[in-house]
Parts: structure tokens; C-alpha cells; sequence
């Protein structure tokens, strides 16, 4: 040991204990507890009601906006070209849809993705 830099011996034992933390952490069922986002920052509790589309990927539901996640629809006031060219309201067309899926789903349900400030229906 006396002709290993004591700098080498520090950053390998550094290294196998970030790694064995890491190891834990994700193999272990109180994860959730440990992740440090979690303490920092609480997702919001789920929410249920009538919503009200903004766009094709936002509602409003009990006054709090709420955006999906995974999805980017066309703004509202966006507008496209078709397959042949012509320009149609896409952006209102989308918010057009999801108003109509939700009315046919009352009510609404989401649950919030930890740490994106999304929403999962």
C-alpha cells in the first residue's frame, strides 16, 4: 500500500461507495423516500373535476391549470397546412377534440407526474 497515491486509494473508495449507494437506492422499496427531489419538491395531490380545455394539451380544473404530460398539441390560435396545402385552425381544432373527450369522460381525473409539474389522466 505504500506505492499506491493516497489520492488514487480515496477516489476509488469514493467511487465504490457512490456506486453502492446508487445500488440501494434503486434496488430498495423505500426508493421513493430516499430520492432527494422528493423532499425538495411534493407533486400536488391528485385532482378530480369538470375540466376545461385551454389548448389541445392544457385544462383548467377547480381553477388550476393543469398540463398533460407527454403530449404538445398545436397552440390554440395555430393554424397548419393540410395534406394538400390549405391552412385550417389546428390549434383549435385539437382543443375542439379533447373538449369533446372529456365531455364524454366527466369527470376528469388526473394525477401529477413527480418533479415535471405535469399531468397524467
Amino acid at each position: 500500500m505504500a506505492g499506491i497515491p493516497k489520492r488514487l486509494v480515496f477516489v476509488t473508495v469514493a467511487a465504490m461507495a457512490a456506486y453502492a449507494t446508487q445500488f440501494v437506492v434503486q434496488h430498495s422499496e423505500g426508493a421513493a423516500d430516499l430520492n432527494l427531489s422528493h423532499w425538495i419538491e411534493r407533486s400536488p395531490a391528485p385532482i378530480a373535476g369538470v375540466a376545461s380545455v385551454i389548448d389541445g394539451d392544457t385544462i383548467e380544473i377547480h381553477g388550476q391549470r393543469i398540463r398533460f404530460n407527454g403530449i404538445d398539441a398545436p397552440e390554440s390560435a395555430q393554424q397548419c397546412d393540410d395534406g394538400k396545402g390549405f391552412r385550417y385552425q389546428c390549434g383549435t381544432k385539437s382543443a375542439a377534440a379533447l373538449d369533446t373527450f372529456l365531455t364524454l369522460s366527466r369527470p376528469t381525473h388526473c394525477t401529477f407526474v413527480r418533479g415535471t409539474g405535469t399531468a397524467a389522466m
